[in-house]
């Protein structure tokens, strides 16, 4: 899979109204910003319940990054995190569904660090 496969992806299972508030662009960076920091190491070791955990700090790491970058306000900050931690639940359930995925998602963190 490809980065932009993987953006299209979760574009297309986020609920509607909030993937129509932030807009493709937005949710690309999300999703950019969750493969670049993927704890690759520590999900490899985690059930599901565990990853779910792991999930949730990261979508406060990514919400952290992304907030100053996007400069809204309060009522849409409040549509940002809850985008944000969507979009890396269907991440994680997308990493836990086959090892496939979890070679997709290696190769493509690899990527995205060797660019940055």
């Amino acid at each position: 899979m490809t980065l932009p496969q993987l953006e299209l992806y979760v574009w297309d299972r986020l609920p509607a109204v909030r993937r129509t508030l932030a807009g493709k662009r937005l949710v690309g960076r999300i999703v950019r910003r969750a493969v670049a920091g993927w704890p690759v190491p520590v999900l490899q070791q985690c059930d599901e319940s565990e990853s779910n955990v792991v999930g949730k700090y990261m979508a406060i790491s990514i919400e952290r990054q992304i907030r100053p970058e996007v400069g809204m306000g309060i009522v849409l900050m409040f549509v940002l995190s809850a985008l944000i931690q969507e979009a890396v639940k269907i991440l994680i359930r997308w990493w836990l569904e086959s090892h496939a995925n979890q070679d997709d998602m290696m190769a493509l963190t690899r990527e995205i660090r060797h660019h940055d």
